[in-house]
This record gives structure tokens, C-alpha cells and sequence, in this order.
């Protein structure tokens, strides 16, 4: 949660105006200087002299977990081999399971209880259970204006689509601090949950609940941010009560669901609430009896997705519901954040009044739409107003109040996607919610200002009308924005060269391939020396993934080692992970190249009179070869690395060649050919 120090020149101030109170801060002293600047530098110190004392062990299938005397024995196993307590503390609704020490480890700490815990062959992974925060930047100032509704350079242009649905019928579950009482959400509710487990965070003095009320997360350096309601204001609050401001979908209903207290929220307690908000099972709550259309997820902390991330998303996803999730408010690549980095979310970056990409809003090829989240400066006005409380600590008055983030920008997506289900004929599916929110985007202005392919911020600022227009079959989908270019290649590695002086940083990659030829043998990658430490990841094929992967030492240091004795030709695919900032290392790529022909291409030519021809090229072969044409030997010649195939056969069909090296069963891989004759 990017907030304030409470000691700095930023202070809050109640004002009424018209029955209805703005919270407003003082003018800053000096300079101007944005407050998500000052604020993420905090967070960022703070991570990273973060430890941990929890973490969440996903295992390869349901029954590994459910092995308890296995279980029990690995973290035995642990507790003995690392010199401190390592003890079950509960399954969580996606079969991962919560698991303490009796100490907080340091990162290296941290991984040294990884590695030891995943000698466990059943074990998938094991990541620290991490804290994360709410994703907003306070600029509390007055002036009742929602330009953010409109259809200006910023505006979501949601007045023409309210005149068709205003979100009837559906369900927009909002995963945030809970919510406070107030006149706009009279109506607007349904019974939601508390799913904070600890009692520390909780804040409220007891622990899952059927209470999603705000107590406040007040704590020494910040005052309550009441977030949750006013990202619930922004999607569904009342509208022609007389008084007040309105949401985008006004006609849905909010299910709040508690996960962020003093000082954020558990990834654990996340976790269950997207299953149970989604339609799930969590154990020892009572069943969702109205399962949400839309997740609202304004929130997120530091590192790439994680296994235990993805599982929850993608089994939600599969019940029908779609997640809208802030980009972050870095001013980073949002690839380094979760749950922006997760694959089947809709991740939110943030523009302000002029349509233009805000300067704390986190960006990159993770994101994929933006919407209104205010400039992050004064004039209050360029913000985002929405309901609020007034007490610092605890609740006060109910009141309004102007805010900025991607924590903003997130719900109008959030209610968009209700009106969309509203207006759909059947319900939409969430890969169809995403398609129609990133095409009308792109259709009707194109890339946010200051946003392009080198710096993505999403295809463009979502259209509410349009998508809107498209649900009910009135529009067409409009094609598909133009596709980004490709990233540069990997880099090439050759055989017995080693590359040096590589550095990486936390959670960054360091891309390379090579070309492994047919019949070859003793294929080594290894890492080796420099500081910090980074991870090899090698997969043939395709590129790994911190969950896909062919081989992953996981140790500590730079000193890694895969080696694949009799390895498939192709391409393999190299990576380098930062498990922290690494520099000067080196990569030593060998194999054994028993040269036999590869990399072998044909191209076809369609001549007159019914002829075909057909040249084929390779690489490598001893000095003889045979060519094989559909399973036979054709030609036996000197290998000049060429051959020219000439044929008379009236139709279409297909021939199949591959080049050996003569006498043997040295061969290349198959390639065919499709001809047809020309007369």
C-alpha cells in the first residue's frame, strides 16, 4: 500500500461542502514533487530488508499433498537439516499449503529452506508468503467533478452507456482493506467476508469472519487509508440518490471481501478469498451464496507472478470470473509485480485528465488496458473522487475524497466488465470481457499519451460505450490492435565459447540459445562465478518459465550446472533469473557434435509440363552422404551440403527427405515438401 508518512508536509482536512465531506491536503512546502515518488522509494527500501517467516509450498498434484506422513517428514527433514522449527500451518483452498519457521529468514536464508524443501520430488515450489498493499497514491483535495466518467481524453465515456445498462445483475467482488458504512452503498451489497487470519493484521481483534467491516489499518507512520471503499464507490456506487457521486456500474452489487489490514494482507489469505469471491471451496468458510462476475484486485507487491498466484487465477478464471488487477504504481516494468505480471488478468495502468500515461503508473506487455487513475498532483481535481471515510484512525463521518493510483484506475475497468455482463445476451466468458475491454480501447484512441510499443501501457484508455455497444450486438468487435514486433532474439551461444561478465537483476532474465544438431552428446550449460545469485533455467523447444523447464539447479550462488547426455536437437533455450542482483558471471556452453547433416531446408518450385522442383540445403555430414526421398535411399553423392530433386508427377502431393551420413543411420530430421503440378 504506497501511502504517506503521516509525519511529512501531506496532512488531511475534513471540509463540508454541500452535506457532503471532501477530504483535502494541504499545499506541499518547497517544490512540487509527486507523492508516489516519495512514497514508492519507501516501499522499495522496505522490501528489500524484507524477511519472512511464512511461505506457501505448492506440490505437483493433490495427492502429494495429501501424504501427511510424507509431509511431515519433509519439513522434519528440514527443520533438522536448517537448525529451526518448520511446521504445517494449513491448506489453503488451492491445495498449497501455508507452512511457518520459527525465525524470519533473509533471502539467502530464504532460499536455502526452498532448496531443502524441494528435495522432495513432489514438491513444486516454495515461496515466501508475502505481504501485499494497497495500490493507491492519496491527493485528497476538493471539487465534486468525475471527469473521469466523461468522454474527455481521459474519461472512460460512460454517460452513453448507462442509457443501455447501468450493471444489473451482476456481481463485482472487491478484494481490499473491506468497507466502511456509508449512504452510497445503501442497497449496493452483498454479504461479504473476512478472510484476514492473522490476528496482528487484522486489526479488528478477531480473525475470518463473516465481517468484511473496516476497522481502519492505522499504524504508527500512516493513517487509515479506508481503501476499499473508495475503490467500491468507484464501481457501484448509488447513483440519483440526490447527493454524492457515482460508480460506473451503478446497478451492480459489491461483494466486499477483507484481505488488507495493518500493514497489507497475507498472499495466503488472498488466495482463499479469490477462490471462495469466484465460487470456490475454502475450508472452514461458509459457501459464497452470490459468486462475483468480477474480481476487483487493487492491490500488489514486488516479484514476477508465483506459482501459488497463477493456481488461484487460473482456477477462478475457469469458473467464469474475470480479474481486473492494478499495474502497479512503480513507475516500473509491472512484469517485476504482482498479480500484474499473472497471466488471466485485465492489468490496469493509470492516465490522468489529459489522457496521457500518469508518471507513477507502472507499464509493459503485462498490461493491457488503462483508464482514468488521476495525475498524482495538485489540483485535486485531476484525481479521482469516490466515497471515503473521514477518521484518521478509526471510522469517522462518511465523506468523499480525491485519490490517484492504479488502485483507481483498476475499478472503472472492474465496472466496465460488469456492464458488459449486464448487457451480454449470455455471459461472456473472461477471455471475451478482456477482448472486447483491449479492442474497443484501441479502436476508439488508440495508445494512451506517452505510451507506444517501446513503453506499453496497454492498447488504450477503455471505452465504456463501445464496450458496451459490442456486448449487446449492436457493434461489431473491432479488429485487433496492430501486433507489437517481436523481442529481439536470444542471444546466440556457440559451442565451447563461454560468455562473460553477465549481470541481472532481481527478477530480471538474461536470454540465450543454442543449437544443438542432430546425434549429439555431453550437452553442458553451467554458470559460474562472479556475486549475487542467479538461477539457470534451460528448456529445449521452448522458453522457460520460473514453472516450465527442462533443468533448474536452484542452488545458491552462481555456480549451476544442467547436463543432458544424449539431449534432442533443436533449439535450446537458456535463461538466466536473478534470484537477487548478479554480476559478473560467466556461462559455459558444450556438446559433443557428431556431425551428422542439420538444419536441414527444401524449397519447391512449380515448373511447366507437370514438373516439380525440389532443392534441398543442410549443414554439417561426413564427406559421403544418402539422400532419402519417402523412406528410400534416392541418391548416394559427395556431400556438397545441396541437392537438386527433379520429379514428373501430374496432382498435388507431398514428399518427405531427409540426408544421411552414407551407409548409417546418421540422419537429419525429416523435412516435407507439398508440390502441385503445373500443367
Amino acid at each position: 500500500m504506497i501511502r504517506p508518512n503521516k509525519h511529512n508536509a501531506l496532512k488531511l482536512t475534513a471540509l463540508a461542502i454541500a452535506a457532503a465531506a471532501i477530504v483535502a491536503p494541504v499545499a506541499w512546502s518547497g517544490s512540487r514533487v509527486p507523492i508516489v515518488d516519495r512514497a514508492s522509494t519507501k516501499a522499495r527500501t522496505a522490501a528489500q530488508e524484507e524477511q519472512y517467516d511464512r511461505f506457501i509450498v505448492t506440490y505437483r498434484d493433490s495427492s502429494a499433498r495429501t501424504a501427511a506422513t510424507s509431509r511431515q517428514a519433509t519439513f522434519a527433514n528440514a527443520s533438522t537439516a536448517l537448525g529451526y522449527n518448520v511446521r504445517a500451518a494449513r491448506v489453503l483452498s488451492t491445495g498449497a499449503e501455508l507452512i511457518f519457521t520459527d525465525t524470519k529468514l533473509d533471502l539467502a536464508a530464504s532460499k536455502q529452506l526452498m532448496v531443502e524443501i524441494m528435495k522432495d520430488p513432489n514438491v513444486l515450489a516454495v515461496e515466501p508468503d508475502v505481504r501485499v498493499k494497497a495500490l493507491f497514491v492519496p491527493n485528497d483535495t476538493l471539487y465534486a467533478q468525475q471527469w473521469h466518467y466523461k468522454n474527455g481524453p481521459g474519461g472512460i465515456n460512460a454517460e452513453p452507456a448507462w442509457d443501455i445498462t447501468k450493471g444489473a445483475g451482476t456481481v463485482v467482488a472487491v478484494l481490499d482493506t473491506g468497507i466502511t458504512p456509508h449512504t452510497e452503498f445503501a442497497g449496493q451489497l452483498v454479504p461479504g467476508y473476512d478472510f484476514i487470519a492473522d490476528l496482528s493484521t487484522s486489526a479488528d481483534g478477531d480473525g475470518r469472519d463473516a465481517d468484511p467491516n473496516d476497522p481502519g489499518d492505522y499504524d504508527y507512520y500512516y493513517d487509515s487509508s479506508w481503501h476499499g471503499t473508495h475503490v467500491a464507490g468507484t464501481i457501484a456506487a448509488k447513483t440519483d440518490n440526490g447527493a454524492g457521486t457515482a460508480g460506473v456500474a451503478p446497478d451492480a452489487k459489491i461483494l466486499p471481501v477483507r484481505v488488507l489490514g495493518t500493514g497489507g494482507g497475507w498472499t495466503s489469505d488472498i488466495l482463499d478469498a479469490i477462490t471462495w469471491s469466484s465460487g470456490g471451496t475454502v475450508s472452514g468458510v461458509p459457501a459464497n451464496a452470490n459468486p462475483a462476475e468480477v474480481i476487483n484486485l487493487s492491490l500488489g507487491g514486488g516479484g514476477a507472478c508465483s506459482t501459488a498466484w497463477q493456481t488461484a487465477i487460473d482456477a477462478a478464471v475457469a469458473r467464469g470470473t474475470t480479474i481486473v488487477v492494478a499495474a502497479g504504481n512503480s513507475g516500473g516494468d509491472a512484469q517485476n509485480l504482482t498479480p500484474a505480471s499473472c497471466n488471466n488478468v485485465i492489468a490496469v495502468s493509470a492516465v490522468g485528465p489529459t489522457g496521457a500515461k500518469a508518471s507513477y503508473s507502472s507499464y509493459g506487455a503485462v498490461v493491457d488496458v488503462a483508464a482514468p487513475g488521476g495525475s498524482g498532483f495538485n489540483p485535486a481535481t485531476d484525481n479521482i473522487l469516490s466515497t471515503y471515510n473521514l477518521g484518521l484512525t478509526t471510522q469517522g463521518a462518511e465523506g468523499y475524497a480525491w485519490n490517484a493510483g492504479t488502485s483507481m484506475a483498476a475499478p472503472h475497468v472492474a465496472g466496465i466488465a460488469a456492464l458488459i455482463q449486464s448487457a451480454s445476451a449470455t455471459p461472456k466468458t473472461p477471455a471475451q470481457v478482456k477482448k472486447i475491454l483491449e479492442n474497443t480501447a484501441y479502436a476508439n484512441g488508440g495508445f494512451p499519451g506517452g505510451c507506444s510499443y517501446a513503453l506499453p501501457c496497454g492498447t488504450g484508455i477503455v471505452d465504456a460505450h463501445a464496450a458496451v455497444l459490442v456486448a449487446n450486438g449492436t457493434n461489431p468487435l473491432p479488429a485487433d490492435p496492430p501486433a507489437a514486433p517481436p523481442p529481439p532474439p536470444a542471444i546466440e551461444l556457440q559451442n565451447g565459447v563461454a560468455v562473460t561478465g553477465i549481470s541481472v537483476g532481481a527478477g530480471a532474465w538474461v536470454r540465450y540459445q543454442i543449437e544443438v544438431p542432430n546425434g549429439a552428446s555431453h550437452l553442458l550449460l553451467a554458470t559460474y562465478g562472479g556475486t549475487g545469485d542467479a538461477d539457470l533455467y534451460v528448456r529445449r523447444a521452448a522458453e522457460p518459465t520460473t514453472s516450465l523447464y527442462d533443468c533448474r539447479p536452484f542452488r545458491f550462488g552462481n555456480d549451476e550446472t544442467c547436463f543432458f547426455p544424449a539431449p534432442q536437437s533443436g533449439t535450446w533455450y537458456v535463461y538466466v533469473r536473478g534470484f537477487s542482483a548478479a554480476a559478473g558471471m560467466s556461462l559455459y556452453p558444450s556438446f559433443v557434435d557428431a556431425n551428422y547433416p542439420y538444419k536441414q531446408a527444401a524449397t519447391v518450385e512449380q515448373l511447366t509440363n507437370h514438373r516439380t522442383r525440389v532443392t534441398l540445403t543442410w549443414q554439417h555430414g561426413k564427406k559421403q552422404v544418402d539422400i532419402y526421398r519417402n523412406g528410400l535411399i534416392y541418391n548416394s553423392r559427395r556431400n556438397n551440403y545441396t541437392f537438386t530433386d527433379n520429379f514428373r508427377i501430374i496432382g498435388t502431393g507431398t514428399m518427405t527427405y531427409k540426408i544421411c551420413n552414407q551407409g548409417t543411420t546418421e540422419c537429419s530430421n525429416d523435412v516435407s515438401v507439398t508440390y502441385t503440378s503445373a500443367k
